[in-house]
């Protein structure tokens, strides 16, 4: 009989109804968000109403203004910073919008604008989060721009010249940067791509030694890499060495860590590079065996670090014999981010770099600490219990190649950022 369906037409029929009702209800909230981007304001969705079968029959629009913050996110215990400001004021603007099943429709069957609160104007209103949108004809455009070694701040003012000026972009460069981490994620297979590159290397160099160590499920932890050349330059200069993990403008923030050292012409040289998932000790005990291994079992006679607590364990775990020295750089920062007082700052710096005795360094040293006040600070009794880790008096005579800060690193991250 042609009158009848059967169990799975009638489910064919209800999904297909079903997805045309969802997609006539994205309709009409997008019609209100253009509404609300052209008047202004921003929108979002408010209360859901379903029917006994699970399915939409009335939806809520209001302004991003709506409502209050609950209670509880200003009385939450351990709190480590300060609540954002408020931003909802209590507005009642909004659209009710409500299915009619005889026409099977949507319908508005309400709709309020009175707002308690100022509006941006219209010029501005793209700037609000709900309207901060990248068109795909502008991420087209960005990711071929990237290809052909544009940068990110450059490929934004080449768009905002398109669009006849900042204020008409409809988006900020942070949303761009996002925009470009999620379109890179979507490529699958980078880890093995780079795997196979490396592959491919050593067919040219027979010399070229990496190692991948992946998790249990089997995603790329930490990568070590080193070719034959470098390996060469550590038998010869791998007396002092120095490491930096801070350069992380990669795709997932993972540190690139680069092991470098000086020739007989004082020019920098690199021995290795790694990338790190973790920056935990385990990680950094791993790269330095590595190391080991791919330098035939060769230890440095000395190392300067940042002084990162994680690097200072691996050190003394692979390394327990070599001399450690921490950048001077990154200690006089901690000094000013610690005690937040400039004639500190330039006296410490002074007694560090200071070519004197010992008992002459332990006497300043005293001096500078009572002259301030000090004695309870925790972080300058951790600096002096690790004297020997940067003071001139107790480094003196000791073999560090003339390097006194990771700057080199810093130098060699300048390049890497032309590349990556």
């Amino acid at each position: 009989m042609s009158g009848i369906f059967t169990d799975t037409e009638k489910n064919e029929q209800y999904q297909e109804d079903d997805d045309i009702n969802q997609q006539e209800e994205l309709l009409a909230f997008d019609f209100y968000l253009k509404y609300s981007k052209s008047k202004g304001f921003s929108a979002r969705k408010s209360k859901t109403f379903k029917n006994s079968i699970g399915e939409i029959y009335k939806q809520k629009f209001v302004c991003h203004r709506q409502g209050f913050r609950e209670e509880k996110y200003y009385t939450m215990e351990k709190r480590k910073k300060e609540p954002r400001l408020e931003t909802r004021t209590g507005c009642e603007v909004r659209m009710d919008v409500k299915f009619v099943p005889k026409i099977g429709r949507w319908h508005i069957f309400y709709f309020s604008d009175e707002h308690n609160h100022d509006r941006l104007d219209t010029q501005f209103s793209a700037m609000l989060p709900t309207h901060r949108k990248i068109s795909e004809v502008d991420i087209m455009q960005m990711m071929n721009m990237l290809k052909s070694g544009i940068s990110t701040s450059q490929i934004f003012g080449l768009l905002a010249s398109q669009a006849g000026g900042y204020e008409f972009v409809g988006y900020g460069p942070r949303d761009m940067y996002n925009e470009i981490v999620r379109q890179r994620h979507q490529i699958s297979g980078d880890a093995a791509r780079v795997l196979k590159k490396l592959e491919d290397m050593r067919l040219k160099d027979p010399q070229l030694y990496f190692k991948a160590c992946h998790d249990s499920r089997g995603l790329l932890r930490n990568l070590f890499w080193s070719d034959g050349i470098s390996q060469l330059d550590y038998q010869l200069f791998g007396d002092v060495i120095d490491f930096d993990a801070t350069y992380k403008k990669n795709k997932y923030s993972c540190p690139l860590v680069i092991f470098s050292g000086v020739n007989h012409h004082n020019q920098t040289i690199v021995f290795v590079a790694a990338l790190i998932v973790d920056e935990t000790t385990d990680a950094y005990i791993w790269h330095l065996r590595q190391l080991m291994f791919a330098m035939k079992g060769k230890t440095p006679t000395s190392i300067i670090t940042d002084g990162a607590m994680a690097i200072r364990n691996a050190v003394r775990e692979v390394f327990f014999e070599v001399r450690h020295r921490l950048c001077d750089w990154h200690l006089i920062r901690n000094a000013t981010s610690n005690v937040e007082n400039p004639s500190f700052t330039f006296k410490f710096r002074k007694i560090m770099l200071g070519d004197y005795e010992i008992f002459v360094f332990k006497r300043k040293w005293v001096q500078l600490i009572e002259e301030f006040g000090l004695e309870d600070k925790p972080w300058v009794n951790n600096m002096y219990e690790e004297k020997h880790m940067w003071a001139t008096a107790y480094i003196r005579g000791k073999f560090f190649a003339s390097f006194r800060t990771t700057s080199r690193c810093e130098g060699l991250h300048s390049v890497v950022a032309r590349l990556v």
